[in-house]
């Protein structure tokens, strides 16, 4: 097999200048102003210095240390916001997530991102008037240029088998205040990024659970999740989220997909493999091999992607239906009965 990547850097530079054309004095809103907050501000400002921000934060010494450095338009809250925004970005705790979304809706805004995790596993139902397609949910890891790869080259319909992963030694300590409850935990966190490149890529959302493993050894919630699904066209999903591997030097994803031609496709973010039957690998393609330039580079290739699509037509973002699918699925796994408390 021979892997290219054609034109992509010529069509994301062209489609880049367009978008920046485009968007040229729109206007932008930002809920909460943490790590997140800032690291899209700064994306955005890099892509279109004409972009006007307004940012919604309540702490008054944070706005107070924002207001020396950052260009925009600081508000505690939003209840003086009566005008739509061309593009709204929620990166508040998420508990707050539905409330935000709402008002956004009701004052008009014309897009929508919600920073994960969406709402925690509890925000499964969701009912509104408004085109949910111009909704979208954070899930970054669909702008890897592996996972990327992979979607435009593997047939959905020839896959039996997911197995997926996420280990990191993240959680040290027991967290304090919504990260030590429902809203939080390895399966909010992290797990919820894999769950979303499985129906990425597979095209399912109709998930039976079989076996469902929790326990908690740091937190009071769940630290470690081991689960087996099946889809609704019969492929066998195994999941496997554990922040608390003391051996584990830096979070790591991992895909393992398994066709029906006996070949297996070894994902994570630095390389696709695809192995035959007996485990020798018959490819490989490396992160480098499908480089691709960007016109503002700040935490990786994935965060400048993410928000030129979003500036875009979105057509590789999640959706407000993918993050629900995502959380009817946690909700399947918390609900599940045998927790194991370490």
């Amino acid at each position: 097999m021979i892997y290219t990547n054609g034109s992509i850097l010529q069509t994301n530079i062209q489609n880049y200048l367009i978008n920046k054309k485009d968007t040229t004095f729109m206007k932008v809103l930002i809920y909460g102003f943490g790590r997140m907050g800032l690291t899209h501000y700064s994306i955005l400002k890099g892509l279109n210095s004409e972009i006007k921000f307004t940012v919604v934060e309540p702490s008054k010494i944070l706005r107070k240390l924002l207001h020396r450095n950052i260009k925009a338009d600081f508000y505690a809250d939003d209840s003086t916001l009566k005008q739509g925004f061309d593009i709204t970005l929620i990166t508040t705790p998420p508990f707050i997530h539905l409330k935000l979304i709402e008002n956004c809706i009701n004052r008009g805004d014309d897009k929508v991102f919600v920073e994960k995790p969406f709402g925690g596993f509890t925000n499964i139902n969701y009912y509104s008037s408004y085109d949910s397609k111009n909704i979208y949910i954070g899930y970054v890891l669909r702008f890897n240029p592996c996972i990327q790869w992979v979607k435009s080259n593997i047939n959905q319909e020839n896959i039996i088998s997911i197995n997926g992963q996420y280990l990191s030694n993240t959680l040290i300590n027991k967290p304090s205040g919504w990260r030590n409850g429902s809203f939080s935990g390895v399966l909010n966190e992290v797990g919820s990024h894999v769950i979303d490149l499985i129906q990425y890529i597979s095209g399912e959302t109709q998930f039976d659970l079989l076996e469902v493993e929790k326990e908690s050894v740091v937190s009071d919630i769940d630290d470690i999740v081991k689960a087996k699904l099946i889809t609704k066209n019969n492929i066998s999903i195994s999941l496997y989220f554990n922040w608390v591997k003391k051996d584990v030097r830096k979070p790591v994803f991992g895909l393992e997909i398994k066709m029906n031609n006996g070949d297996t496709y070894s994902i994570d973010q630095q390389q696709v493999k695809r192995l035959n039957s007996d485990g020798s690998i018959i490819n490989r393609i490396s992160v480098t091999d499908l480089a691709e330039t960007v016109p503002f580079y700040l935490r990786g290739i994935d965060f400048t992607k993410q928000m030129l699509d979003l500036l875009g037509n979105g057509n590789k973002m999640a959706t407000l239906n993918d993050g629900l699918a995502v959380n009817k699925l946690m909700n399947k796994i918390i609900k599940h009965e045998n927790n194991i408390r370490g």
